[in-house]
């Protein structure tokens, strides 16, 4: 978060899943997620659709219920391959969650139809896109559930959304925030924004104030360590924090690969922190659209003609907010781990949950390999979005 979060119209031109007549703040994405499996009832020895190209977040609440994972397999687009699906979904299955990748909005219709005539409940995956319409509706208002991260698209710590379209559901009643957590987050927020130097003026205060805070508990006789520096080392090795002073956008929803169980039920269960929701609801949301599908375009334009990678979505939708720039590569190893150590702002979803079948027609295992996630965040400088482009260049060809 800096100064720059506060400039701008407050609302964007599309629809945002905040905008949602029944929505409810919830901890992350991951806890969106289990709460909305628990809203249409899946429980033990239920079966829930989910695609082969997947995080282990949407996985670990299937798996915390005592429901079991079924993957199917995407098409080239990233729509779910519905000739499979009419084959080979078993009779228990209760749920069906479909994803919007990138931030570039899925079709849905097709979906809606198939999950009506089996009597399964559609969960929309809207965790990579907080803006956005797909065909006749705003995002979000496809599924009987839907479900949102807030920490992908705005400056803070936590947050996710729980939607409901179906009338007869009930959003859950969820365990208030104690006090020392609410103060918690709120410095968290203002730590995270001096950290990236995004908060002139304060910066120095405010990353004083909490190597003080630091050294009075750090026990005597300890020393510093390489992570002390801001390094995290509980993030995945499929995720990067940033670029120097940029906060790339990929939060802690993503961390959780590296425990692929990871399913805190008070913390999801939990209601978001003040601070976390008010950073959420009030900062202006047109900068951060216009940014982002700026930054798309830049990126769009700067990654083609190369033998060795190509843009996966070589079109931007008019009616969407992206939330990474998806680059296949032909040989993306082992430039992604140098990408990484230099911090350049990439993910990929190479840690897929173990039993993941080889599907005839499916692309979703080998997007996992192929497919880099490259940040589009609004808060990257055009020189940040240059040295992005020319290390990818540098590792993959010209």
């Amino acid at each position: 978060m800096g100064w720059q979060t506060f400039r701008g119209a407050r609302e964007a031109r599309l629809p945002s899943l905040l905008d949602h007549p029944r929505h409810q703040l919830t901890t992350s994405g991951r806890a969106a997620i289990l709460l909305a499996l628990e809203c249409v009832g899946v429980g033990p020895d239920d079966v829930v659709l989910v695609p082969t190209y997947h995080c282990p977040t949407m996985v670990a609440p299937v798996l915390t219920l005592g429901a079991r994972a079924v993957f199917y397999p995407i098409d080239e687009a990233g729509a779910p391959r519905l000739d499979w699906l009419e084959a080979h979904a078993p009779h228990q299955a209760k749920a069906m969650l479909a994803t919007h990748y990138f931030g570039l909005p899925q079709p849905m219709e097709a979906n809606r139809s198939w999950c009506d005539r089996h009597g399964i409940a559609l969960i929309e995956d809207c965790a990579h896109a907080m803006f956005g319409r797909s065909g006749t509706r705003a995002v979000g208002a496809w599924g009987d559930v839907a479900i949102a991260s807030l920490t992908k698209f705005f400056p803070a710590p936590e947050g996710g959304i729980l939607a409901l379209n179906r009338a007869e559901l009930q959003l859950p009643s969820l365990t208030p925030v104690p006090l020392i957590q609410q103060v918690k987050a709120a410095a968290d927020i203002l730590h995270m924004g001096a950290s990236h130097d995004r908060l002139t003026g304060l910066n120095g205060l405010i990353r004083g104030v909490f190597a003080l805070r630091g050294l009075l508990r750090r026990p005597q006789g300890a020393k510093s360590n390489a992570f002390d520096s801001g390094a995290d080392a509980g993030t995945s090795t499929s995720t990067t924090a940033g670029t120097g002073s940029s906060n790339a956008g990929f939060d802690a929803d993503d961390a959780v690969d590296a425990n692929m169980s990871l399913i805190d039920l008070p913390l999801s269960h939990r209601a978001l922190t003040r601070a976390s929701a008010w950073v959420s609801t009030e900062v202006p949301r047109h900068r951060i659209v216009q940014a982002r599908r700026r930054h798309y375009e830049y990126l769009l334009q700067a990654l083609r003609g190369s033998e060795g990678f190509r843009p996966l979505m070589p079109q931007l939708p008019a009616d969407s907010a992206p939330y990474v720039f998806p680059l296949w590569v032909r040989t993306p190893d082992p430039g992604y781990l140098e990408m990484r150590r230099l911090g350049v702002p990439v993910s990929r979803w190479d840690r897929l949950w173990p039993g993941v079948p080889t599907l005839d027609g499916d692309a979703g295992v080998s997007w996992s390999h192929h497919v880099l996630q490259l940040a589009c965040h609004q808060d990257l400088s055009d020189q940040e979005l240059d040295a992005i482009v020319a290390q990818v260049r540098r590792l993959y060809g010209p």
